[in-house]
């Protein structure tokens, strides 16, 4: 029997654009409209970022919802103090002040005092339905800044589950449409030479769910749910995650909305998996001081630009591990709707352009070409030959170097090709 191959797709949020997902300008509007106000004002704290980011000489199309995210996670660190006996603060905090951005902090605290088991009234003085009590050691900036970045978090999870949504009892995915049809097929015929290993960006389990509609089978990492009636969280396989690499897998690089976090103790959490999506505000938030003074919040998802840090923790690090490895050892990477942002990804891929010579890349986006410099300062120069554009089919196919194609096309566009096109190189 011929071995099989290993196909590896990266999906950024441009894969799931036809099935109804966001776009990264939708989900900064969205992020832009939520949240808390500042004080005395109908402004959102997130506009108010963005207004601030604006002025200060960003560009517009340079603040986007992970921007706006970064700060608040910023904020949470300047203000965190992780534990109030110990007296571990944020480094910044010896050095900066925060006297310009006070107006942010529009709630009051209720209950038990300041430092242990409060929680939040916000705005000032109104009470907050999703108050948590401060059991975990935060100062009420901090805490209030959590809470923030709780909902935003929230918000993103509610649009997700209005495109991937899908249980036992209800599903909002369209397996039959023209785009789930035409994915379907074309994955059934992939799988038949490849082992197929799918790192997605998104915080859904859309195309997880897709495959499973054909019988292939597909590991995301976690613990199986067996029977229909079984709805406890389940922990993640870590050791098949770092040492089977024989199987079909849907692994979620950034963390799902499917996903729940414990915290055990002050110093510890569990991640777990859930049948249902979880929105954030329903638990109580996760602190862990990754770095020395650098206290984050362990979220199901990660977005901003704290990825690399909250990437250290499990199981994100042992899937990132895993794609690490399949980038050595795949035959072919597709990297659909991605867009070159986030260097612990890129790291992976310019390590596989400089030790796995048989391996060919496949870039797919619409607007693929509308920042291909960009790309090859990222990623290309590991490439054998470098940056040697060549037009193989006029305004749809473009070849850098001998193993690197670029597909100015959507995601399905993309699939249609190859099934209904002999493959690139025969052209």
């Amino acid at each position: 029997m011929k071995k099989k191959g290993r196909q590896v797709l990266l999906l950024g949020a441009g894969a799931v654009i036809d099935w109804g997902g966001p776009s990264t300008s939708e989900l900064t509007k969205l992020i832009r409209e939520s949240g808390f106000k500042i004080k005395n004002s109908e402004t959102t704290i997130t506009e108010f970022i963005y207004q601030r980011l604006i002025a200060s000489g960003y560009l517009e199309h340079e603040v986007n919802f992970e921007t706006i995210i970064n700060v608040i996670e910023e904020l949470i660190v300047f203000y965190s103090e992780f534990n109030s006996k110990r007296r571990t603060p944020s480094l910044l905090k010896v050095f900066l002040k925060d006297e310009n951005i006070n107006e942010i902090f529009n709630f009051s605290i209720k209950g038990k005092g300041r430092i242990h088991g409060y929680t939040l009234e916000i705005p000032e003085g109104v009470d907050y339905p999703y108050s948590k009590n401060s059991y975990w050691d935060e100062n009420p900036k901090q805490f209030f800044l959590q809470h923030l970045l709780i909902l935003l978090l929230t918000n993103i999870s509610a649009r997700v589950s209005e495109y991937s949504y899908n249980s036992d009892e209800r599903s909002v995915i369209d397996y039959d449409s023209m785009y789930s049809l035409t994915f379907r097929k074309w994955l059934k015929k992939s799988s038949e030479r490849n082992i197929i290993r799918i790192y997605t960006l998104n915080y859904d389990n859309l195309f997880k769910t897709l495959m499973e509609r054909d019988s292939l089978e597909c590991f995301d990492g976690s613990v199986p749910f067996i029977q229909k009636d079984d709805y406890q969280a389940k922990p993640f396989d870590i050791k098949k995650i770092m040492t089977d690499d024989c199987c079909n897998v849907h692994y979620n690089l950034h963390g799902s909305s499917y996903w729940n976090v414990f915290p055990t103790d002050l110093n510890n959490h569990e991640i777990t998996s859930e049948r249902y999506i979880h929105l954030q505000y329903n638990k109580a938030p996760t602190s862990f001081q990754v770095e020395k003074g650098k206290t984050i919040l362990v979220p199901n998802i990660i977005t901003g630009y704290q990825k690399a840090q909250k990437s250290a923790l499990t199981p994100f690090k042992q899937m990132q591990a895993a794609f690490d490895k399949d980038c050595m050892f795949a035959n072919k990477l597709i990297i659909i709707g991605y867009s070159i942002g986030d260097e612990h990804i890129n790291e992976s891929i310019k390590t596989s352009l400089r030790h796995n010579p048989d391996l060919t890349i496949d870039l797919i986006a619409p607007n693929i070409l509308d920042y291909d410099m960009y790309l090859a300062m990222r990623i290309f120069p590991y490439s054998n030959k470098g940056w040697e554009p060549q037009n193989i089919i006029k305004g749809k196919v473009y070849g850098f170097s001998n193993n690197i194609y670029a597909y100015k096309m959507s995601f399905i566009e993309y699939i249609e090709f190859n099934l209904n096109k002999e493959r690139i190189n025969e052209y």
